[in-house]
């Protein structure tokens, strides 16, 4: 069945299956690129919400079963072009680190924009991210690899601002370094690692690769008049 076909069919009941929704992940591929355009023309960092949503775990048998934190999640290109993209990233790496990080900067820019230019090139049915403390969450898929993305942030749209938030479930798998993902992931990081709105992070242990099972529509919307 095809994306558009799923949504429509789910639509009653804001609810899709096995994929994100072609308005969500347009969502996804337009706040990245303004993120980066902003980085390129230099103006004040803002909370980079699409990357960033609030990860659920669970743990059976805590009083408190429910782990909340905020992790850095990443859209995956499809896997015909994950090598690819994977080896331009690379690439682009080792020239930055050859000359002063911050004159690299457009270059390290142009190499994320050749994937986020069309947002084709990405697998509607994964998401994935990097472990980096290795506590509650990794400890709590390792028992129960399941987990819930929160995301919440606003679009602009010829109608003006619109809330937009959205629950994904998945099915998590952790990767090795020796994944193609996580390479993939690795990569993408470490195109930014230097600059101000990251941590500098000597490792990564892990990754996650999240199969999309279910996503929930939670925007909000008005229930009252609309104002002329």
């Amino acid at each position: 069945m095809k994306l558009k076909e799923k949504e429509q069919q789910f639509h009653p009941s804001r609810l899709t299956l096995n994929a994100i929704p072609a308005h969500f992940l347009e969502w996804l591929v337009s706040s990245r690129i303004k993120f980066l355009n902003d980085m390129k023309e230099g103006q004040p960092m803002r909370y980079f919400a699409a990357h960033l949503p609030v990860m659920a775990t669970w743990r059976q048998g805590d009083s408190f079963p429910v782990n909340m934190t905020v992790k850095g999640i990443g859209l995956i290109p499809k896997a015909k072009y994950l090598q690819d993209y994977t080896d331009i990233f690379e690439a682009a790496i080792v020239e930055a680190r050859a000359m002063p990080w911050r004159e690299s900067l457009h270059k390290r820019i142009e190499a994320v924009h050749r994937l986020y230019q069309n947002t084709d090139n990405f697998d509607p049915a994964i998401l994935g991210g990097l472990e980096i403390f290795e506590g509650k969450a990794l400890e709590n898929l390792r028992e129960n690899p399941y987990s819930s993305l929160l995301y919440v942030g606003m679009s602009h749209t010829p109608q003006g601002m619109q809330y937009i938030s959205f629950q994904v479930n998945g099915k998590v798998e952790i990767l090795q370094k020796d994944n193609p993902c996580y390479r993939f992931l690795l990569a993408s990081r470490k195109l930014f690692e230097f600059d101000k709105f990251h941590l500098y992070q000597p490792d990564y242990p892990f990754g996650y690769l999240i199969n999309v099972v279910e996503v929930r529509d939670k925007s909000p919307w008005s229930r009252g008049p609309e104002r002329k």
